[in-house]
């Protein structure tokens, strides 16, 4: 009996083994692909394998391939087909089935359509599908297509199907619905009409209309969504005036005969007004319940405004919790107490039932879930004393402080008390975080162009939390290939030399220099840098070396000083002068006030930024007897936001100064003064052309290239001009916007910019507009933008202004 039961058990887990799904090995590949579907199936699918054939198993990679597949059959018509697949051969080789099932294709025709186009409808049509997974009823789908008409203010459309069927080469029954379609017309409301308001007057309606209707129904045409739901904002205009038991007709549509418009009819019966009594907070001392009665909208004696009723109730319990009684609450929130009223429901009194329990203190944080990030990390992120008041604003500050590491793919943050001492003291409280880690290292390929750098591909390798600190080291290698000379000399044109540009950096980050000794957050970046780049007048290679400390002071205002050391060799320049070799060496401090609501995509506040770079030779900047390097740069960049329901009004102004210190004039051994090309008088030193103000990146004028913009008002090139003394440039931007999506962003612009030389002049300005398109990425915008200049000008080189320029752009305004 017994070795029964031993042969039976062997029996059964021979069969599990055989029959339970194969488990690939680390080091396998994918050795061959079977296909169980018909060969049209095979044929267009297959391609999609190629690459994974022979590699190594990539189950991720592959079902990224499936999901493809079952996606293409859906969009392509096969509502009902099914995608299976099966693992077979060894744990280092390893054999996929895929079974394809596809035994019906549904293909759509419309006739009749104007308004939408084939591909529109086909859509619209597809996605309804796929949320009613894959169900195609005929009539519910022709009654959709009318549903989309009405959606679009097209009303009293007809929609007639018909089907065939038949089968394909393979044998796939094909379902053909056709679709004629009557297109309606939209229709115009003549009159809104409101029937028993007697409270809120006819001409206060109709600016409440004006105020909530959507483009469609603001412009005079039937909204059917939009009427119906405007029932409601009625009656919450009348809620909010303390007519508690008003009623609100759904609207009557008339049709009048005389021009065929429609007339929209509301009915409202008022019913009494109700007047909040009194506010009282039970268990809250009288004293107390006045300051807190002073940040409620509702007040006593006025009518009860229910609309702001519930925000009241969150005012009322946020005023304790941020006295520390975190966890207060209101025992009958939903409780019938909590409004009371007299007999004729005339008068009511609002009595909230107040449960503070005890302030809780800070004591300590207990952090779980912490694997290669040290606790210091999130420690010193929390600036919080043991004693001080927790309150849930302080709890989000320390939130957004944590999440903004970017060290973590989630966080919560717990506050435990410990019942301690009487319940009168502030009862010591445990912050419990609770997080998970992100993975540290980072790769990164980047393709891209750009109107005035051509083609770009930069790599690099970030690692973001180096020992545990939150320290970060990166490698950054970039290049680019410009296909367009506009911006250089004519002498640099003619040359055309494909010279590669590129970029390679590496960098340092301490977020916490010395926090143990200094008991507060300064951030300290160490980068070094080789360039070569492409100038107007001549190339350059460039060597940098740059320490910067940054810190910030408050939420909005924060400050930086960086020191720069620059090698810059320059050369095949087209003026003899800009073939040289320079040594700087500076410092520049800096202060930025951010007040915008979103630094990626901002619709309100303001962003104020003020820079200064101080060069000489005590900060290791070039000085002997031929020439000496001795300057100072000021710019300020500022930007403003105000948004007006989806648009948003854009503004940014920026301007710089900067003035060459080393002005002893140059004289030979025979006491002769040197003159420059110009006649000028030669001086010690010069502003180097690399630093002379440009516009360009951040400062662009859209509709100008490089050559055209950076001319002085004579018309010279600024690349040709010795600065000895000093220069400016000013830029100004307006920029309205239109939020289509929340990624998508629509504008037409004013941009107004120049530079100069010896003369500072910011109302003498070039200027230009346009048209552009903003997709919203998380590192910035993808602009595409047409400037047209408003004047067009001949240069005395005979140069002429183009009429206009498209750009293409990361910004950052």
């Amino acid at each position: 009996m017994i070795r029964l039961l031993l042969a039976l058990f062997i029996f059964l887990s021979l069969s599990f083994a055989a029959h339970s799904e194969l488990l690939p090995s680390k080091n396998a590949k994918l050795k061959d692909i079977e296909w169980v579907t018909t060969p049209e199936m095979k044929l267009r699918f297959r391609p999609y394998f190629e690459e994974l054939a022979g590699k190594p198993w990539d189950i991720l990679n592959f079902k990224i391939k499936i999901d493809q597949i079952i996606k293409e059959l859906f969009s392509n018509g096969y509502f009902s087909s099914s995608v299976k697949t099966e693992m077979t051969g060894t744990e280092s080789d390893v054999i996929v089935k895929i079974l394809i099932q596809a035994n019906e294709r549904t293909n759509f025709q419309f006739l009749g359509n104007k308004i939408f186009s084939h591909q529109e409808l086909r859509r619209k049509l597809i996605d309804k599908i796929r949320n009613d997974f894959g169900k195609t009823d005929r009539g519910a789908l022709g009654n959709f297509i009318n549903d989309v008409y009405e959606g679009a203010g097209f009303y009293n459309t007809n929609v007639k199907s018909y089907q065939n069927e038949g089968r394909d080469l393979d044998g796939i029954v094909v379902k053909n619905y056709f679709f004629e379609i009557d297109e309606g017309e939209k229709l115009k409301v003549s009159n809104i009409l409101y029937r028993g308001n007697i409270a809120i007057k006819g001409e206060d309606l109709n600016n409440l209309f004006k105020k909530n209707a959507t483009p469609l129904a603001l412009a005079g045409y039937y909204d059917k969504a939009f009427f119906e739901n405007y029932a409601d904002i009625i009656k919450k205009e009348y809620l909010s005036k303390g007519y508690v038991f008003v009623e609100v007709s759904k609207p009557r549509v008339v049709t009048n005969d005389d021009d065929e418009t429609l007339s929209i009819e509301f009915g409202i019966a008022e019913k009494q007004q109700v007047v909040l009594k009194k506010i009282t907070l039970n268990r809250i001392a009288p004293d107390l319940q006045e300051v807190v009665k002073k940040v409620l909208t509702n007040k006593d004696g006025q009518p009860l405004n229910v609309v702001e009723l519930e925000a009241d109730l969150k005012k009322t319990i946020a005023y304790f919790q941020d006295d520390g009684y975190y966890f207060a609450s209101i025992a009958n929130l939903n409780g019938e107490s909590l409004l009371v009223y007299d007999k004729t429901y005339s008068f009511v009194e609002l009595q909230p039932d107040i449960i503070l329990d005890r302030q809780i203190c800070y004591n300590e944080v207990i952090v779980n879930g912490n694997i290669k990030t040290l606790p210091d990390v999130i420690f010193r992120e929390i600036n919080m004393r043991k004693g001080e008041l927790i309150t849930p604003a302080k709890l989000e500050m320390v939130r957004q402080k944590l999440s903004n590491l970017g060290l973590f793919s989630s966080l919560r943050i717990s506050p435990y008390m410990m019942y301690e001492g009487d319940d009168k003291s502030c009862a010591k409280t445990n912050l419990v975080i609770q997080v998970k880690e992100k993975d540290f290292g980072l790769f990164e390929v980047a393709p891209g162009y750009r109107t005035d750098l051509g083609a770009k591909l930069s790599t690099g390798v970030t690692y973001n939390n180096f020992m545990g600190m939150n320290r970060s080291a990166s490698v950054k290698v970039q290049a680019n290939q410009r296909f367009n000379l506009d911006g250089f000399t004519d002498a640099r044109k003619k040359e055309d030399k494909k010279l590669l540009e590129y970029l390679g950096k590496i960098s340092y980050i301490e977020p916490y220099l010395l926090h143990s000794f200094i008991k507060t957050q300064v951030e300290l970046e160490l980068a070094s840098s080789f360039q070569r780049k492409r100038f107007y007048g001549f190339d350059a290679d460039i060597f940098r070396i740059s320490p910067q400390l940054s810190k910030s002071i408050t939420k909005n205002l924060s400050t930086s000083v960086k020191y720069q050391f620059e090698r810059i060799n320059q050369f095949d320049a087209t003026l003899l002068k800009d073939n040289d070799n320079f040594k700087i060496g500076g410092i520049t401090p800096s202060v930025t006030y951010d007040k915008r609501n979103d630094p990626i995509n901002p619709r309100d506040g303001y962003y104020l930024n003020l820079s200064s770079e101080w060069a000489n030779n005590y900060f290791g900047s070039m000085k002997n007897d031929d020439l000496e390097v001795n300057y100072i740069k000021v710019i300020s960049r500022n930007k403003f936001y105000y948004p007006l329901g989806n648009f948003t009004l854009a503004f940014s102004l920026a301007m710089g100064y900067e003035k060459n210190f080393s002005t002893d004039i140059l004289k030979d051994p025979a006491g002769k003064v040197l003159l420059n090309s110009n006649n000028v008088p030669r001086t010690h030193g010069y502003i180097p052309s690399i630093k002379v103000f440009r516009l360009d990146g951040y400062d662009e004028i859209r509709g100008f290239d490089e050559s055209e913009i950076n001319r002085l008002r004579s018309g010279q090139p600024i690349g040709d001009v010795v600065v000895q003394k000093e220069a400016y440039f000013t830029a100004f931007k307006f920029e309205p916007r239109y939020n289509i999506t929340d990624t998508i962003q629509i504008g037409v612009f004013f941009d107004a910019g120049r530079v100069s030389v010896d003369e500072f002049k910011p109302f003498d300005l070039r200027t230009s507009v346009g048209a552009g398109l903003k997709f919203l990425t998380p590192v910035g915008s993808l602009d595409f933008d047409y400037g047209i200049k408003l004047q067009r000008k001949t240069y005395p080189d005979s140069k002429v202004d183009s009429v206009g320029r498209f750009h293409l752009s990361i910004g950052f305004f």
